[in-house]
């Protein structure tokens, strides 16, 4: 069974220099992130969550060489419950299940005490 890796987009993959700004996807990636999700396709399956345009991001990212494919809910499609894939990222604004999250805003639970601790040294 294929395991499945899931990926921020803004400062994991697009630079993202300027803050949200409109919504436009404005940055080159960062260094080594399509690089990193190549690497990461060979593996396991991903998927790119993000608080963006779905189809903006897969549109970006398909612009760079990878199959995209988006994760839109209407009446012939239901949104993904799970994401198994390897030869293509799927671009949904939905935290799927996965073995590990790569994203710049995380902290790593380990017990109440120290997510607490950890949350407070945000700045």
């Amino acid at each position: 069974m294929t395991k499945t890796v899931a990926v921020d987009f803004d400062k994991v993959i697009h630079a993202y220099s300027k803050g949200w700004q409109d919504g436009t996807i404005y940055d080159p990636p960062l260094p080594g992130a399509l690089e990193g999700l190549t690497a990461l396709m060979e593996t396991y399956a991903v998927f790119i969550h993000t608080t963006r345009d779905a189809a903006s991001v897969a549109s970006w990212l398909a612009d760079r060489g990878f199959d995209t494919v988006v994760d839109v809910e209407g009446p012939k499609h239901p949104k993904r419950e799970f994401w198994n894939e390897q030869d293509a990222l799927l671009v949904t604004d939905r935290k799927l299940p996965a073995v590990a999250y790569i994203d710049d805003r995380a902290i790593r639970f380990q017990h109440w005490e120290q997510a607490l601790h950890d949350i407070g040294n945000v700045t």
